[in-house]
């Protein structure tokens, strides 16, 4: 394929992922998700103060915010030169859409194939798992996941490019607690070189031993308040164990197809099967693969993110098997029929990926913050003191703060969590208004914010004690939300 006709295509994938982003983006108005207002707010207050929330008076009633902010800062320099609209919306899906130009060169690299480059590309344009963790969520992933593949592509020719791989580095590790998976990755290459009896290059030693120094540094002056505090339950953020099934779920072979698609993973397999030649590039990928297993088998990393990398490897490889699959139709008979046969594979394919994609897409939109939440959380903010104090589900603290700009009883800083959960947890599901009343006045609740996701949450259809009209007092409701204000 000629060298110009392959960067136009390439191009117009990058615009197609791009756009496809867009279109379900510009459907709603709102962010999807309780954690983009976490990021939206302080990045914002970095905006406003030039130095990051470290103490947030308003989470928990007070709680350190144990993040680097690094992704905040990031935010916050486009916010200095761009609208809302282009900063915590678009740009967000421009990046996350670059992955595509980046497994393009690492396909390249491994099999010098444009066709099978711009097949993995493709297939890169349309995970659906990276688009419903990504889109509309103000997510840090959307920053992580291009970045973790451009460190890979660096660390392939970092003869040449060690200077970029350690900036990267430093850049991943600040970035977000994922940074594991590429310790683990580095880790695991260094010894697949040793048990294949390759030589490993001095500057891949100095990069991986300067990556393994920082990652510790980085944990030691950061977080060490809270390994002495909590011991290792500091590296899955003291997540309560009613929550920890949630987010590190067990592997699961049928979710995992479910999740991945079926095309990508049996072509990422047999890719790796195919592929005969044991060099840096392959051991490479098969590391990050194994690292990501062993994350998930020790539940080291939340379950969906895990299978997400995983589905991004499978991109890559899936690659090769495309590669090897046009070098043996060459060899046969119906090798005129070649372009008709790669372009009916690369449609069922593509088709394969687009249809769950879309549905991840419209989850997504239709799932996330509704107008309803909206005006609910606008009737807190103008129409109750400001020093009050509200419950929420887990998954809604942050919008109480950002949008009621009011105190919260619990979020996803759960740090915190474990002594409250049992509480809260009895304010939304019990029957007696005495055990209720206990818990509320334990915290200081002032009012209670009961919503649709709450009572999904919890599996209840209503708060039975709230009848006593001498104790609480239905002060706003919507076809979302029902609020109460605690009144003894």
């Amino acid at each position: 394929m000629e060298p110009k006709k392959d960067k136009i295509i390439l191009f117009l994938i990058f615009l197609l992922a791009f756009g496809f982003r867009l279109f379900f983006l510009f459907r709603t108005s709102f962010f999807s998700s309780d954690e983009a207002y976490f990021n939206f707010r302080n990045a914002k207050y970095i905006l406003h103060n030039y130095i990051p929330l470290i103490y947030d008076p308003q989470s928990y009633g007070g709680n350190p915010i144990l993040n680097t902010h690094v992704f905040h800062y990031f935010l916050a320099f486009f916010d200095i030169l761009f609208s809302d609209m282009v900063v915590y919306k678009i740009l967000p899906c421009f990046v996350a859409s670059l992955i595509v130009i980046i497994i393009y060169y690492l396909v390249k690299e491994i099999t010098e194939n444009d066709s099978a480059a711009l097949f993995g590309a493709l297939l890169a344009a349309f995970i659906p798992t990276y688009i419903q963790s990504t889109l509309n969520q103000v997510s840090v992933l959307s920053l992580f996941i291009p970045l973790f593949l451009l460190t890979i592509y660096f660390f392939l020719d970092i003869r040449k490019k060690q200077k970029w791989f350690l900036y990267l580095s430093v850049i991943l590790i600040l970035l977000d607690p994922l940074n594991l998976l590429m310790l683990f990755t580095l880790l695991i290459f260094g010894l697949l070189m040793l048990t294949h009896s390759f030589h490993l290059r001095i500057e891949e030693k100095e990069g991986m031993g300067l990556f393994l120094t920082f990652f510790i540094l980085v944990n030691l002056i950061l977080y060490k308040s809270l390994y002495q505090e909590l011991g290792l339950a500091t590296i899955w953020q003291n997540l309560p164990l009613e929550l920890y099934g949630q987010v590190f779920q067990n592997f699961d072979l049928f979710t995992t197809i479910g999740i991945i698609g079926v095309v990508p993973l049996v072509l990422g397999i047999v890719g790796l099967i195919v592929y005969k030649e044991k060099n840096r590039t392959i051991l490479l990928l098969q590391a990050a693969l194994l690292a990501d297993f062993s994350l998930l088998f020790l539940r080291l990393i939340p379950f969906l993110e895990g299978i997400l990398f995983m589905a991004i490897i499978f991109c890559i490889t899936a690659s090769i098997a495309v590669d090897r699959f046009i070098q043996y139709l060459r060899i046969t008979k119906v090798a005129r029929f070649e372009k008709l046969i790669l372009s009916l594979f690369i449609i069922l394919s593509v088709v394969t990926l687009v249809i769950p994609s879309t549905l991840a897409a419209l989850d997504v939109i239709h799932t996330g913050i509704v107008q309803d939440e909206i005006d609910a959380m606008q009737w807190l903010k103008f129409n109750t003191p400001h020093s009050s104090v509200v419950l929420g589900n887990v998954y809604e603290g942050n919008l109480i703060i950002a949008l009621a700009d009011r105190t919260n009883v619990w979020d996803t800083q759960f740090f915190h969590a474990e002594d409250r959960i049992t509480d809260i947890k009895t304010i939304y599901t019990t029957e007696s208004i005495i055990k209720a009343k206990k818990a509320i006045d334990l915290y200081g609740i002032d009012y209670i914010y009961f919503s649709e996701k709450t009572k999904e949450f919890y599996d209840v259809d209503s708060l039975l004690y709230t009848s006593d009209e001498n104790c609480f007092k239905e002060v706003y409701t919507n076809a979302f939300a029902t609020i109460y204000q605690v009144v003894c």
